[in-house]
């Protein structure tokens, strides 16, 4: 059953997985633990889900492909969580600008979301420079 559509389900199972636990766990101990919690919470959810869906290869990254494949679970997550965080804003509003108010009060934690993606794309880019093991020299 090793087909397209078994991967694409993996892929989806994965993504809703990282993203639940980022946005499930990780406001939750940042709140309750401070800072350190959020430290903490950063490395074992994103360190267990790379590891599963990376090492182990739940998500679908074939090989000279570049896709977004935590980041985007993530992003989605983030937007429904704020979304259903501050439900309702204002019951009289219309249904964009409700969108709009929920978007206002994440963006925030979406642009931390970003920038925090971005640092980690330079890192692992200049780790696998250092790193010989993580060389594609030889395939080339």
């Amino acid at each position: 059953m090793e087909g397209k559509w078994s991967r694409r389900i993996t892929t989806l199972i994965g993504g809703a997985i990282v993203g639940a636990l980022s946005f499930g766990v990780w406001p939750e101990m940042w709140k309750t633990y401070g800072i350190m919690g959020g430290f903490l919470t950063a490395t074992f959810v994103i360190g267990i889900s790379w590891y599963m869906n990376h090492w182990l290869g739940v998500i679908d990254n074939p090989e000279g492909t570049l896709w977004v494949d935590q980041g985007l679970p993530i992003f989605g997550a983030g937007v429904a969580w704020g979304i259903v965080r501050f439900w309702p804003l204002d019951p009289a509003a219309d249904g964009l600008a409700y969108c709009l108010g929920a978007l206002a009060k994440i963006w925030p934690t979406l642009v931390c979301c970003v920038v925090g993606g971005a640092l980690a794309g330079v890192a692992a880019h200049f780790a696998k420079k250092v790193v010989p093991a993580w060389r594609d020299d030889e395939k080339k």
